[in-house]
């Protein structure tokens, strides 16, 4: 847990808005294609509302080891060797795009001093699972591929997003590749059945999103028979060979106790996973570091966090890397 400093003016007045538009909205909609269309425009406006200045970016549409690799470069895109972020954005499987995490992504760039690559992959309900999760490995593969070492890639994500960078590592275990140097979760899905929210949900004060409408919409993906596949039951898959972790949520979210949980079951299989819970903040609250306090903390916190394993990394030496 992080400190139990009172909410800040700007975080009580983002949480009401939030508790008097896009969560009664979000309750609403229903589970098929004029949902999904209603949803993606309220969480575009929604992250759109919280874009700052944001860096120059390069649009990608390339072939890649397993079909097309498209996103965009966030900062201008690095050459071999130097330090990226690789970033995945979340909605559920069905919203949002690199353009709409532009803002956030940017600012974790300059404040890591190096360029991301968002992917824009597929999603639901116009393609379904395992195909967004392709699209990520693609990703992945595309940016080795480059010349880009794993050890250089800090990969993140938020919320699905989160979820698939997750399953990402496990894919690249079952693989035989090299994983990434870090990973960072906002709000990370850890339980694609959402059994965790589901026990969670009545002790915390949800300000983005109905149960409901979670599920409903991650459903249009993942349908109902897959749960068991290692890219989605991700918890049931972690090892010390994953690499370190920071998972961040907000304390009043569904998805706080998926954080906790991920966190427990990954330290007790001998990895590192640090987890942060800001009390009384809201799903992906980090994307609203222009006004919000709160989110700026913790994007400090990310910053401290891949600090410390770089700077472990050269105390450490070339010979024992």
């Amino acid at each position: 847990m992080i400190n139990g400093d009172p909410l800040s003016l700007a975080s009580r007045g983002v949480i009401l808005a939030l508790h008097s538009t896009l969560l009664p909205l979000g309750a609403r909609l229903p589970a098929n294609r004029l949902g999904v269309a209603g949803a993606r425009l309220g969480l575009a406006v929604a992250c759109r509302i919280w874009f700052d200045r944001t860096l120059p970016t390069t649009p990608v549409d390339v072939e890649g080891p397993r079909g097309r690799a498209r996103g965009e470069w966030v900062g201008a895109a690095p050459r071999p060797g130097r330090s990226l972020i690789y970033y995945l954005h979340g909605s559920g499987y069905v919203g949002c795009s690199p353009a709409t995490h532009r803002g956030l992504v940017s600012e974790l760039s300059r404040r890591l001093d190096r360029p991301a690559f968002t992917l824009r992959y597929r999603r639901a309900p116009e393609h379904r699972f395992p195909a967004a999760h392709d699209d990520v490995l693609n990703g992945y593969l595309w940016l080795l591929e480059q010349g880009h070492a794993a050890q250089d890639i800090v990969l993140m994500g938020d919320s699905a997003g989160g979820h698939m960078a997750l399953g990402l590592c496990v894919q690249l275990r079952e693989l035989g590749l090299p994983q990434p140097k870090a990973l960072v979760g906002f709000s990370a899905l850890v339980d694609s059945t959402w059994a965790l929210a589901d026990a969670r949900r009545t002790e915390v004060n949800e300000a983005f999103m109905s149960f409901g409408l979670a599920t409903r919409m991650t459903g249009l993906y993942t349908g109902t028979t897959h749960f068991g596949d290692p890219r989605l039951n991700v918890a049931a898959h972690a090892g010390p060979d994953l690499p370190p972790m920071l998972l961040q949520a907000g304390g009043s979210e569904m998805l706080s106790a998926d954080a906790e949980h991920y966190g427990a079951v990954q330290r007790a299989a001998g990895g590192k996973c640090e987890v942060q819970l800001w009390p009384g903040m809201f799903h992906v609250f980090q994307v609203g570091h222009r006004v919000l306090p709160e989110a700026r903390a913790a994007l400090d916190g990310v910053e401290r966090f891949i600090a410390e394993i770089e700077r472990a990394e050269v105390e450490r030496g070339p010979l024992s890397a």
